[in-house]
């Protein structure tokens, strides 16, 4: 877990840091992905990631 911060990255945009990342909403998922990868949909649909770990 990452303490007293909270880095989110919306469906398109570059990953900011690798590491885990969690699906914000009302269904879950993680996905590890790397620094600069473009941040992917979910079940076809635009969402925010949240990093979990790094």
């Amino acid at each position: 877990m990452i303490p007293h911060t909270s880095i989110t990255v919306s469906t398109g945009s570059p990953c900011p840091k690798s590491g885990i990342w969690e699906s914000m909403g009302n269904f879950k998922t993680q996905h590890p992905l790397s620094k600069g990868t473009k941040m992917p949909d979910y079940c076809g649909k635009k969402i925010k990631w949240r990093l979990v770990q790094v």
